[in-house]
């Protein structure tokens, strides 16, 4: 199948693009999902998520994007407990036959995160992976939310999650460049990968693609594993995905943004397990 003229008119002015708000300085480390996907397990309130984040030295988190009137009440919780809010996720639906793209709360919500270092993470929803139906509306949405994101200094990153229109990291690469804007790029989500496409080699991927790469999130990760606690989402003192040859890969590419501590599934005691994950990492920096 021949690309989407879309992406063919965009490909070269993606090669020249830079990444906006690129910096060189150390590299964050936050946590998100704390406590999800955990059976009988209600995550514990932000207040207390915060708490455990900063007493064991993690740099801040990651959260769902808060639509329902919650947003500057959470980020205060976020700046009391002095973490930096790197990451937020929310959804975008790409197929035009199930209403509108996203809800009218969300430009606002993205206004409410101006002066802060994060990164939007879209999950792009309502049709098969790579559907072609859905480019059109992705593009103008991602352009929309794109400019939106520009005057509050943040960015757009499709996030690839398995089953999600945009669950390859190929195709959301594609997309990216079909929305062809300064604020528009893509996320590595590890676990994701491992499940979509776990036995490519994603180094290429990467460097090709470097610009754009806005968001990475880790996790220990058993390669070839079906399941996602105990499997493909692990603590970083377990499984043997090579976490610091990514790392490695990431140094080479430039790439110096936060790195997220993905916890989905994880069970056990989060400040156990957390930890863990903390002294894994300050073990990889020679800390």
């Amino acid at each position: 199948m021949s690309p989407h003229p879309l992406v063919l008119a965009a490909t070269l002015a993606f090669a020249q693009m830079a990444l906006p708000g690129a910096d060189l300085s150390p590299r964050e480390f936050y946590a998100y999902c704390i406590e999800m996907g955990v059976p009988k397990v209600k995550p514990r309130p932000l207040s207390e998520q915060a708490a455990l984040l900063r007493d064991l030295g993690y740099d801040g988190t990651g959260c769902s994007l808060w639509l329902d009137g919650s947003l500057e009440a959470n980020l205060k919780i976020l700046d009391d407990a002095g973490l930096r809010l790197h990451m937020v996720w929310t959804t975008v639906n790409v197929n035009p036959a199930n209403g509108a793209a996203f809800p009218p709360a969300l430009p606002d919500a993205i206004r409410g995160l101006k002066g802060r270092p994060t990164t939007v993470s879209v999950l792009l929803a309502g049709l098969k992976p790579a559907d072609p139906q859905g480019l059109e509306t992705a593009v103008k949405a991602l352009r929309e939310l794109g400019d939106v994101a520009g005057d509050a200094g943040v960015r757009i990153s499709i996030y690839n999650h398995i089953n999600n229109w945009a669950e390859a990291i190929p195709f959301a690469i594609g997309v990216v460049r079909a929305a062809n804007h300064p604020r528009v790029g893509f996320n590595f989500n590890l676990c994701h990968w491992l499940k979509v496409d776990g036995d490519k080699n994603y180094t290429p991927l990467l460097r090709e693609n470097a610009a754009k790469l806005f968001c990475v999130t880790i996790n220990g990760a058993e390669i070839g594993a079906a399941n996602w606690a105990d499997g493909l989402i692990q603590p970083l003192d377990k499984g043997d995905f090579d976490n610091r040859g990514l790392l490695a890969a990431l140094d080479e590419i430039g790439y110096r943004g936060p790195v997220g501590l993905m916890c989905f599934a994880v069970p056990g005691d989060p400040r156990d397990h957390l930890a863990r994950s903390m002294a894994t990492w300050k073990s990889w920096h020679g800390k």
